[in-house]
């Protein structure tokens, strides 16, 4: 599937501190609204001075008291969207029923929350197989966004896995994924009733990373090539951030085992100019819009 002309989607994982440090297996902290209160206001600054809307993957435990926000986001032009109920990890080897709530019932309480129906599911830790997206269509949803089709992903995994407190959490989850699956919007099978997979981007041949993340780990140069050749290709964008990324470890008071993920001991302006920067190169040569306004507008059929 292709798009005419080419788009760009920003989408944001808001996966609160408890559950990244529940993604390197430590269960003990409480849940902790830092994300809400402080790193999504400077994101929605930041998006409104670029006039950049967003899709907001929001964990539906915290619908309710988050309700005012989700709102506020709706109002504002921005897409809530389901990272499931509860953001467990791993996600594909749940049972049926405890993968129904986390699929459906996030669905139905965030609508609800929001006061727009939610169309769209992205897995934690992208760990999707066939079954779990069937489940997604089953329960409603018009897209999925869980698929990262690079065999970064598998470093990636490692990477997790060293920092991990649980080690056997990470070889819970798939170590390959959908490392060369197709790398562009496209319908998925009969299981799927024909919804959309939108898979994070990557570059046309390495397959490198067009994912917020990997500015961590590579030269900022190499980072900005990636985008570059991106954009040259033609494909559409489909760049992923994660909130924990405009927060500021001390400055913030953030559980000190946070150091662990990427990106968490630079300074917050550093991390804030690095995505101004990468949403700048990509709103000069890309129209952004939501997933949804993608399906609607049919830019991605």
């Amino acid at each position: 599937m292709t798009s005419t002309p080419p788009f760009a989607v920003f989408s944001c994982d808001l996966d609160t501190i408890d559950r990244h440090l529940q993604g390197y297996g430590i269960e003990d902290l409480p849940a902790c609204d830092r994300i809400y209160r402080t790193a999504v206001p400077r994101l929605l600054d930041l998006l409104k001075e670029l006039g950049v809307p967003g899709v907001f993957f929001f964990i539906a435990r915290d619908a309710n008291s988050e309700a005012p926000l989700l709102r506020q986001m709706v109002a504002a032009g921005h897409e809530v969207a389901s990272h499931s109920m509860t953001h467990p990890q791993p996600f594909r080897t749940l049972g049926d029923a405890a993968l129904a709530e986390e699929v459906d019932v996030s669905r139905t309480r965030l609508s609800a929350a929001s006061g727009a129906e939610v169309i769209g599911f992205r897995a934690p830790g992208w760990d999707v197989d066939d079954r779990v997206l069937a489940r997604i269509a089953a329960a409603g949803y018009r897209y999925d966004a869980s698929i990262f089709p690079t065999p970064v992903l598998i470093a990636s995994r490692l990477s997790a896995y060293r920092r991990s407190a649980n080690k056997g959490s990470i070889f819970s989850m798939d170590l390959i994924g959908h490392a060369f699956a197709t790398a562009v919007p496209h319908r998925l099978g009969a299981a799927t009733n024909g919804f959309v997979e939108f898979p994070i981007s990557v570059t046309r041949w390495l397959r490198l990373p067009v994912y917020h993340t990997f500015q961590y780990f590579v030269p900022p140069r190499l980072f900005a090539r990636g985008v570059r050749a991106l954009l040259r290709s033609g494909r559409p964008v489909c760049y992923e951030f994660h909130a924990a990324d405009l927060l500021d470890l001390a400055g913030d008071d953030i559980d000190p085992r946070m150091d662990r993920h990427p990106g968490m001991r630079l300074p917050l302006e550093q991390k804030r100019a690095m995505l101004r920067d990468t949403l700048a190169t990509i709103t000069r040569e890309r129209r952004v819009v939501t997933y949804r306004q993608a399906l609607e507008e049919r830019l991605a059929a």
